[in-house]
């Protein structure tokens, strides 16, 4: 029995190291994607690239195996915490002054830190594009034509409105409309229209503005990056990447890593709240 729960134990700790390692991965991707926020196209990019990875099949199925995977390291990094914690159920009365990283001792603690700021994040973004929550919205004018012609014509004004660009002189309407409530949408285009999408640039700029918002992110991002300072190495060694030669190396990049990832998020929430 006891080979069978240090075989459970070890294949809890590689399949944890699978997961971890993809979303490490994923991190730089959707950091990178982030940087378009601080681009002077008043979010023509951000918006292409939001579009891009909400309409393309490939990126929703990627989107359920990341989720998945995030789902399953959350709980295999509860379970295996939970196991060392039953495994050593008496505590030392003297503090084990060990060569453990602090990044190591603390796992668990800025795992559950991250955990919120995931949960804080969905609701702001990715729930607001599941139609869960409210958010901002944006409209092409092309799509206007989806809507009930008889609606659209007896709210021309407000239709006009919100395609209206005064910044345009010679063309005095823009092909996007941004920024829009989920009131002004049914007041200009019925409650049966469904052409429209998150307007991210939006969300995004109205929340940095925040300064609590702004504060919260920026800590949590921050333990965020102390739970990939110890995460990086940490997996790598788990799949096979280690020894003498390979230890000090490794912990390097991996704090390079973070160190990287917490200033391209904290570059865009600085940026945005700066520049907006």
């Amino acid at each position: 029995m006891s080979h069978f729960k240090k075989f459970a134990s070890v294949t809890q700790k590689i399949t944890l190291a699978i997961f971890g390692s993809f979303l490490m991965l994923f991190l730089l991707v959707h950091a990178g994607l982030n940087l378009c926020l601080l681009r002077a196209d008043g979010g023509e990019w951000y918006r292409a690239a939001a579009h891009f990875m909400g309409t393309n099949y490939i990126v929703k199925v990627f989107e359920v195996v990341l989720f998945a995977a995030l789902f399953l390291h959350v709980l295999l990094g509860i379970i295996l915490q939970w196991q060392n914690w039953k495994a050593r159920p008496i505590r030392y009365k003297v503090p084990n002054k060990s060569a453990t990283a602090p990044g190591s001792k603390f796992m668990i603690y800025t795992g559950l830190l991250v955990a919120i700021f995931l949960v804080v994040h969905l609701m702001n973004f990715y729930f607001v594009k599941m139609d869960w929550v409210e958010g901002k919205y944006m409209v092409e004018i092309e799509d206007v034509q989806k809507a009930d012609p008889v609606h659209v014509q007896e709210h021309m004004e407000k239709v006009l409105e919100l395609f209206q660009d005064e910044a345009q002189a010679d063309n005095p309407f823009k092909e996007v409309a941004t920024g829009i409530s989920k009131a002004d949408l049914v007041e200009a285009f019925g409650p049966g229209f469904s052409a429209y999408e998150p307007d991210f640039y939006t969300m995004a700029q109205g929340l940095f503005n925040n300064p609590a918002y702004l504060v919260l992110y920026l800590l949590l991002i921050l333990a965020l990056g102390v739970h990939l300072v110890h995460a990086f190495p940490s997996a790598l060694h788990t799949l096979g990447l280690n020894g003498p030669c390979y230890d000090k190396p490794v912990k390097r990049i991996g704090a390079i890593y973070a160190v990287v990832v917490v200033l391209m998020f904290w570059a865009v929430a600085i940026g945005l709240n700066l520049l907006y």
